[in-house]
């Protein structure tokens, strides 16, 4: 095949795979391959086809192939460094991406895609670097705002976030996650009236994002509307009825209404749909406590504390419950092991010489009442 005719089938490879037309692309790459064993461009175009058809294994040996005919190919190199990444692979999908920039540092997706490995390797401060590089390059390019943002969010820069995402908005104001996550930067920051303007615009452009309706959730809960939290609760439940974390969310709001039963059968969703959602446990569990349902509380602490033994808070409800039931030598063990994983909570500290006192003194354990109410006012859940 000769240089024409090569490019003329680039061409035209290009444009199927702009109309999705993997498998066209395949049938003709493998025919050719045929009778053009070594042709480098052929291998890549099947394997970029192979990635879109999530293919992965047979995109990478395909992306191999076309790097052992041509060392220096170096969008081969690009794409196999992402596929390697996405496999956990970061090694050898950092090495790829070395050798892509090597090959062509005006290359701005290999920068960015750089910046995604380091990323995932945990080095943060060197994807933010890499962004800035695929910025610099191309600086209409919201991918690699949308990146260096995330990143910044994550290591609690939240004005570099804040600028990315708003240069991004500024690019294109129709992507919805981006303004979910300058809406996430906004809450950190406690600007609430923001981050719900943000919030409320990506629904505006997606309105089934049960995530955005949890956080405005969470936002109006903060703000004391609890009525307003409901609701944005409920409608998170409605797009995604089966996600425990927003029944749960929705029965402490109903808790702080004092609406106990309407908490507990939240709670009790929540748990039928995730038995290890630790969050829900614990909130039934101190609510059956003020029900004076004590047994149950054991019931739900215990099966916390199989799931995650370090929990402090869950130590201190079973340990009311102990208390409550005159299980005094119980309660005192329960919160001691939970002052071992929050050694600097006076709380526990004032708690636990109450119990020992309350062991001593014969007299107060027998009535027991004004001992268990003095260590209870102690601890707000």
């Amino acid at each position: 095949m000769d240089i024409k005719q090569l490019n003329e089938l680039i061409l035209e490879f290009d444009e199927q795979i702009a109309n999705n037309e993997f498998d066209k692309v395949l049938d003709t790459c493998r025919s050719m391959v045929k009778q053009n064993p070594k042709e480098a461009d052929l291998y890549f175009y099947m394997a970029r086809c192979e990635h879109a058809l999530k293919d992965i294994k047979s995109a990478i040996e395909h992306f191999t192939t076309t790097i052992k005919l041509n060392s220096n190919y170096q969008k081969a190199y690009n794409h196999r460094g992402l596929l390697y990444c996405k496999e956990g692979k970061l090694k050898e999908a950092l090495d790829d991406m070395n050798r892509a920039i090597s090959l062509n540092k005006n290359d701005f997706t290999a920068w960015n895609n750089r910046g995604l490995i380091k990323s995932e390797m945990q080095d943060y401060n060197g994807a933010i670097e890499d962004y800035t590089e695929a910025i610099n390059l191309y600086p209409k390019w919201c991918v690699a705002y949308n990146n260096r943002g995330y990143v910044a969010y994550k290591i609690k820069n939240y004005s570099l976030a804040i600028k990315d995402f708003t240069a991004s908005i500024e690019l294109n104001n129709k992507d919805s996650y981006v303004f979910y996550y300058r809406g996430l930067v906004k809450t950190a920051l406690k600007d609430y009236l923001g981050a719900l303007a943000d919030y409320n615009e990506s629904l505006n452009i997606d309105p089934k994002q049960s995530t955005t309706y949890n956080n405005i959730g969470k936002i109006k809960a903060d703000m004391k509307d609890f009525d307003g939290a409901i609701e944005a609760y409920t409608d998170a439940i409605n797009i995604d009825p089966n996600w425990s974390v927003a029944y749960n969310n929705r029965g402490k709001v109903r808790y702080m209404q004092g609406d106990k039963d309407g908490a507990l059968k939240d709670y009790d969703k929540a748990i039928s749909l995730n038995n290890k959602d630790i969050s829900a446990y614990s909130n039934r569990a101190y609510l059956k406590y003020l029900l004076g349902q004590y047994k149950e509380v054991v019931s739900d602490c215990d099966k916390v504390i199989r799931l995650y033994p370090n929990n402090s808070m869950v130590f201190c409800i079973r340990g009311l419950a102990y208390q409550a039931m005159g299980q005094y030598r119980s309660a005192l063990l329960d919160l001691k092991q939970a002052l071992k994983f929050a050694p600097d909570d006076k709380r526990l500290k004032d708690a636990i010489l109450l119990l020992e006192s309350a062991i001593t003194d014969q007299k107060n354990v027998a009535d027991g009442v004004s001992v268990i109410d003095s260590i209870a006012s102690l601890f707000k859940f």
